[in-house]
Order: structure tokens, then C-alpha cells, then sequence
């Protein structure tokens, strides 16, 4: 909505610039309306971005679950994340997604740009995520976490910490509010999948929830800084696995289940 709405804006005021200076076929006029269009574009930028930290800081204390609230992250986050980094997200297999919020995802990681992409998959649905503890100590970005619900993760072995937003999640989950999880632990910046923390997988067992395996590919391609063309990055919805048809495995053949789920898509997955 908001690309859309800097089309119209900035393309109208610049008409009404050219008009306003009687404009003509001449360089200097065709230099001043360039510049004006391009001004008006920066200062739609900056005014979105602003209403953006406006809007983060006046919804975090709002209820985490409100559909509302993650209309309208969803709105900045594309504008930001589609638009200004010029990035397509490409999303298969949507009929794969949940009927309900009983359910956990669980996705390979590749960049820190895959929980916008992610976001934009669960439109529909209040999803928050959990998050490495370090995200929670930087301005803005501890805030959207938090107004979403998310919890954070200290990455440590052995952390008390760990198990504690294992529970955190559960819980949430329980109250009607899905869940991602990057079961990895850390990025990898390619389309390959590193070995699963198999406690990861807890989570949907305790919260006997769904699991929603997701498969990235190409994200590291919506971090580069000079695109001629849109990136396109990849977000394939694999079927969902009922929480029936898992309720007897332990975590860690469950993770080893996914972890070739998603290494299989991975490997044969063809653009």
C-alpha cells in the first residue's frame, strides 16, 4: 500500500510542480522536475520510516496478538524489506499453511532478512518468533520484538536461559499465539541447512502443537546493496505435520526427520 501510495503522491505533486512553473522543453526545466521528483520520493521515505518508529513505540505496550497491530508491521515490513531493498519474495505451497494458531515453525536460516520474509508468509496469523538474546539490547528492534511477543534466546550452552524460553514459548503457543523458530541457531548465509539443535523440537512436542516446516533459498540474495533487478527469494510452505503423527517421537528423531525434510527440498528445490 504505501509503494503505491509514493506513486501517486510524489507523481501528482510533480505535475503540479510543472504546472505551478509553466514548464517547457528545456533542460533546466526538465533538470527541476527530476529534482523535485526525487525529493518528494526521499521525503515519502523518511516520513514512512518515521511513522514507523512512531507507530512501534505508541503499539508496544498494545496486546501482542492483535491482528491490527501485525497488519500493520506487515505494511512497513514489505515497503522496507520488497520495496526500498528491492527484494520479490516468492512464497509456494500457501494451501500447505495452518488452518488454525496451533502451530510451530520451524525454518533453515540463511540471513538476518528471513523473519520479514517469514512475517509476510504468516500474514494472517499473529506469529512472533524466538529471538537471540543480542537483538534484544538494540533501539527500535528490542521494541518491535517485544510488541510482537517475541522471546529471546541466550545462544549459551547449557544457559538456564534456553530452557526457560523453551517454556516461554510453550506457553505461548497454548494461548493461541504461533511461534517461529530458527532450529539451526545461527545463520548460514547459503542454501544448505546445518545440523538442528534437537531441543528445539520440545516445543512443539510440549505444546502438542503443529509444525510448520518451512524451506528459504536465495535469502542471502536480499542483502546485497547494488540490485539491477528485484531479488528474487524463495519461501516454500511444506505440508503441515500434525501434531498426532509426531506425539510419540522423541526431539531428537523428530529433528532429524525435519532436518531432512527440509535438506531434501533444499538440495532438489529448482528455480
Amino acid at each position: 500500500m504505501f509503494k503505491y501510495l509514493q506513486v501517486i503522491v510524489t507523481v501528482i505533486l510533480t505535475v503540479l510542480y510543472a504546472i505551478w512553473i509553466n514548464f517547457s522543453i528545456e533542460l533546466l526545466d526538465i533538470f527541476r522536475v527530476i529534482l523535485v521528483f526525487a525529493g518528494l520520493n526521499i521525503a515519502y521515505t523518511l516520513l514512512i520510516l518515521i511513522s514507523f518508529g512512531i507507530f512501534i513505540y505508541a503499539t508496544e505496550k498494545t496486546s501482542q496478538v492483535s491482528m491490527t497491530k501485525h497488519y500493520f508491521y506487515n505494511l512497513y515490513n514489505e515497503y522496507i524489506f520488497n520495496f526500498l531493498y528491492r527484494v520479490k519474495p516468492i512464497i509456494i505451497d500457501k494451501e500447505n499453511l495452518p488452518k488454525d494458531n496451533n502451530f510451530v515453525v520451524y525454518a533453515n536460516h540463511i540471513e538476518y532478512t528471513d523473519p520479514f520474509y517469514i512475517k509476510q508468509t504468516f500474514k494472517k496469523y499473529p506469529l512472533t518468533f524466538i529471538s537471540k538474546q543480542e537483538l534484544f539490547k538494540i533501539p527500535l528492534i528490542r521494541n518491535v520484538l517485544r510488541s510482537i511477543g517475541s522471546i529471546p534466546l541466550s545462544r549459551k550452552v547449557g544457559d538456564r536461559q534456553a530452557l526457560e524460553a523453551i517454556l516461554s514459548g510453550i506457553k505461548l503457543v497454548k494461548s493461541g499465539q504461533p511461534i517461529c523458530i530458527f532450529p539451526e541457531g545461527t545463520r548460514n548465509h547459503a542454501n544448505t541447512v546445518k545440523e538442528f539443535k534437537s531441543g528445539s523440537f520440545k516445543l512443539a512436542l510440549k505444546a502438542k502443537a503443529d509444525i510448520s516446516v518451512l524451506v528459504l533459498y536465495n535469502m542471502h540474495k536480499s542483502t546485497e546493496l547494488f540490485k539491477y533487478k528485484k531479488a528474487r527469494v524463495y519461501v516454500i510452505v511444506l505440508p503441515l505435520i500434525k501434531y498426532e503423527t509426531i506425539k510419540d517421537l522423541d526431539s531428537q528423531t523428530l529433528s532429524n526427520n525435519i532436518h531432512q525434510l527440509v535438506e531434501e527440498k533444499l538440495q532438489n528445490f529448482k528455480i
